[in-house]
């Protein structure tokens, strides 16, 4: 790391990977909205916005990024070049096992086995998931193990850092890159609305657009912060009122133009507020969480259909507390599926 921004870089980075996490368990919260056929999405406005959760972990990686961004221009190709195989090195060998995994059992099963289904794993969407380009326009329905479109969006917008970067370093004021990333999220939205589709929950239909305005937003507010620091206070104050109104918010079903932009002062305040210093335990709990919440993403469909398959064995026909039970159990099994994926 360069330079201390705020709070202790590692105290920070530690914090906002925990909040990548908490973005990921809300996506995967929203996969579940229809399970058991107790359509927990229509009861809970939480649970039936949780794709907007993928918005939250761009503009977090956008911001985790920025201190790589002093590197780079120093380091030149080289720098880049190794954080580029960084990140897929760290990425790509699950996203193809999980990919593989799955090929094999489709195989086995003939496609033809609950809980599979053959329009699900096209032949021709196969090759789009292997390079990871799945979420960059090549795949026009979600298959194979559709989660991982939020990688390849990642792996998109890392593509672009040099130009993403140079415009968030090189803009006369601070607040240009969040301002363009802002104004490009709202016309996006707009735009893609007009002939109906919702930008936030784009997915395997060109997600990687997602990533875009994001990680704009996210690089400028680590510069905001890196020129003009919040103090802890005021980053708590910051992080506790917006994250008031997120959650209240998607609880009344909102539009998401009035939720997206509120992870900015979200992620700027965690930012400046740290982690506590006195409970070194703590520190590495989040830490650890920030870690495996990409193996959270790539292994929650193959651990959610073994699952699920293994409940419909158990009891077919789940009702009431039985039904609501199992599906919170799911969420303890998929954590466990990650952790197991990331240290093996």
């Amino acid at each position: 790391m360069t330079e201390s921004i705020g709070s202790d870089v590692r105290s920070y980075r530690q914090l906002l990977g925990a909040l990548q996490f908490g973005a990921i368990a809300w996506i995967v919260l929203n996969q579940f909205r229809d399970h058991l056929s107790l359509h927990a999405g229509e009861h809970f406005g939480l649970v039936a916005k949780g794709y907007i959760g993928a918005g939250l972990f761009f503009m977090t990686s956008g911001y985790l990024l920025g201190d790589k961004l002093l590197a780079v221009p120093s380091g030149g190709w080289a720098a880049y070049r190794s954080l580029l195989w960084q990140r897929l090195t760290f990425t790509y060998p699950l996203h193809l096992f999980v990919l593989l995994g799955l090929a094999g059992a489709i195989f086995v099963s003939g496609a033809s086995v609950a809980p599979f289904h053959q329009g699900s794993f096209r032949l021709a969407d196969f090759p789009a998931n292997l390079l990871l380009i799945q979420a960059w326009g090549p795949v026009r329905t979600d298959g194979w193990n559709f989660p991982s479109w939020l990688v390849s969006a990642d792996w998109f917008a890392y593509l672009l850092l040099p130009i993403i970067g140079a415009f968030t370093l090189k803009s006369a004021s601070v607040i240009q890159p969040i301002a363009v990333g802002l104004g490009s999220f709202i016309g996006l939205y707009i735009a893609t609305g007009a002939v109906g589709v919702l930008f936030t929950d784009m997915t395997t239909r060109v997600g990687a657009l997602q990533a875009l305005p994001a990680f704009l937003v996210g690089m400028g507010l680590w510069r905001l912060q890196r020129e003009r620091p919040f103090s802890v206070r005021a980053g708590m104050t910051t992080a506790t009122l917006a994250a008031v109104w997120i959650i209240a918010a998607a609880t009344f079903r909102l539009s998401d133009l009035f939720i997206w932009p509120a992870f900015a002062p979200l992620i700027v305040g965690l930012a400046a507020a740290g982690d506590p210093q006195s409970a070194p335990w703590f520190s590495r709990a989040l830490g650890w969480l920030g870690r495996i919440a990409l193996a959270v993403q790539l292994t929650y469909l193959p651990v959610e259909m073994a699952y699920f398959r293994a409940v419909h064995i158990i009891d077919p026909n789940p009702e009431g507390v039985r039904a609501w039970l199992f599906l919170a159990g799911v969420f303890p099994a998929i954590h466990a599926g990650a952790a197991i994926a990331y240290h093996g």
